[in-house]
């Protein structure tokens, strides 16, 4: 007999070890070894019946009466709410046609009512009626320092100035009303000027206010140039028990130039002493003007020492550039040391023709010579920032322009600002982000204008050109304009 294969003996072994250990191994069968193939499956998840079909119900249930029956009421009622609209629209525009007249004898009715009750003459509306206060309350309600009291032209110059002449733009508070008196000598000519006066809590009732009045009047009534030449605008500021007014310098700048009766207006400050012949040199150069450019006048100060000598002064330029040379005068440019201004006094000193401002600062705050009209106003979220005026004016594309033979004549002693040393502070910050502000404004004004490649925008160019950077990467600006 052989003897058994080694597979076999195996299998022998491993299912009795099985079977001692208490393990029963099944069988592998037919069945569960290849399964039939037309077996059922045994998915739950599968529906017994099949759903039915979408197109089939909807078919049905159009076969039902009552759906038909609603279906026809529909388009009858529509055709019929179409047909009234339409007989209705043509009766009324008939109707409106036969009341025109009628209406407008109504209108014209309401208006002969309203201008007998105001008394009013014929063409005039009710808002005429609104006093100068209502008005200019509205317009300057965003600024800094609140107005007790406001009423333009409180003294009106008795000569009437013609509208090309050139006309000088200032203010004043009544510490600095002798330096009016001593511009309307020098000046003789159209001055806008508006005054601001502190109040305490009676307003215009107080005594100091009636006081301050009383003696402006008296000087109207003494000084001939100062009432023949002068037009007053009157300001009452809130004080709180202090003589003198802080603030509020910006919109009194808007206000005089506003009032100004000249289309060309010099903003020329109350405490100078002496003024060139500016009339002559606004006539030479008045096309520029209409331009829309500015006349930068230089301002000559005396050097800040006590041996300093300011009651005397060259009146001509040659006599301007002795002085200058001896160091007995400088080119006052606040900001800056006498003669080291963006005005340039080594240029000046050469020129024959107006020249422009070699090198623009925002912090620049000259006399200068302009349009009343289509300028920039002076922001008045400031106090006193005569720069900001300037400056505005500059990103709106005015070239500066400095007369070469003009000037005026300052002691040089002046605070640029009257300003606290807090408010200073305060002021200093604001202005920067007010640069910054100006820049983003100009910018997209001109991109948007599709005017940012010309020369009116050039200003924007070189004084916004961090800006500029930072508004093309947020595409506020195009892209596709130079750098």
């Amino acid at each position: 007999m052989a003897p058994p294969r080694s597979s076999e003996l195996g299998a022998t072994t491993v299912a009795s070890r099985s079977t001692k250990g208490g393990f029963h191994q099944r069988k592998p069968s037919l069945t569960s070894a290849c399964p039939p193939t037309g077996a059922r499956s045994t998915d739950k998840s599968r529906n017994a019946f099949p759903p039915s079909s979408l197109t089939q119900y909807c078919k049905r249930l159009l076969r039902l009466r009552i759906v038909r029956l609603l279906g026809w009421a529909y388009i009858l009622t529509s055709l019929a709410l179409s047909t009234i609209h339409l007989f209705s629209s043509l009766t009324t525009s008939a109707s409106q046609a036969g009341s025109a007249t009628v209406l407008v004898q109504d209108i014209s009715q309401i208006q002969k009512q309203q201008q007998q009750q105001f008394n009013l003459p014929d063409g005039l509306s009710p808002l005429n009626t609104l006093t100068y206060q209502l008005r200019l309350s509205k317009m300057f309600s965003k600024s800094l320092i609140r107005m007790d009291h406001l009423r333009p032209y409180w003294f009106t110059a008795t000569a009437t100035p013609s509208p090309d002449q050139l006309g000088i733009s200032t203010i004043l508070t009544m510490d600095e009303w002798p330096h009016l008196v001593h511009l309307a000598e020098i000046w003789q000519g159209p001055i806008s000027a508006t005054l601001q006066i502190p109040s305490d809590m009676g307003g215009l009732a107080s005594g100091a206010v009636l006081q301050h009045l009383s003696a402006i009047r008296r000087e109207y009534e003494t000084q001939t140039m100062l009432a023949r030449h002068v037009d007053l605008h009157l300001i009452v500021r809130p004080s709180n028990g202090d003589p003198v007014v802080h603030g509020g310098f910006q919109d009194s700048r808007n206000l005089a130039r506003l009032f100004s009766r000249t289309d060309v207006v010099a903003h020329v400050p109350v405490t100078v002493l002496w003024v060139s012949d500016l009339v002559t040199a606004a006539k030479t150069y008045h096309d520029r003007l209409l331009d829309g450019d500015v006349l930068i006048v230089p301002t000559f100060g005396f050097p800040n020492s006590k041996n300093a000598i300011t009651d005397e002064w060259p009146t001509t330029k040659t006599e301007m550039v002795e002085w200058a040379d001896e160091k007995r005068i400088g080119l006052l440019d606040y900001h800056w040391k006498l003669s080291k201004g963006p005005t340039s006094y080594d240029i000046w000193r050469e020129a024959t023709e107006p020249y422009l401002v070699p090198e623009y600062d925002y912090h620049y705050t000259p006399i200068y010579i302009s349009t009343r009209d289509d300028h920039p106003w002076c922001e008045e979220r400031f106090a006193d920032e005569p720069s900001a005026c300037l400056y505005s004016i500059y990103l709106n594309g005015a070239n500066l322009w400095v007369l070469p033979n003009d000037y005026v004549v300052r002691t040089g002693k002046e605070p640029e600002k009257m300003l606290t040393a807090e408010e200073g502070q305060l002021q200093v910050a604001m202005y920067k982000n007010y640069r910054i502000e100006q820049c983003v404004f100009y910018a997209r004004q001109f991109d948007q204008a599709g005017i940012f490649e010309t020369d009116r925008a050039k200003h924007v160019q070189q004084e916004c050109a961090k800006s500029l950077g930072s508004l093309r990467k947020e595409k506020i600006i195009s892209s596709t304009t130079k750098k």
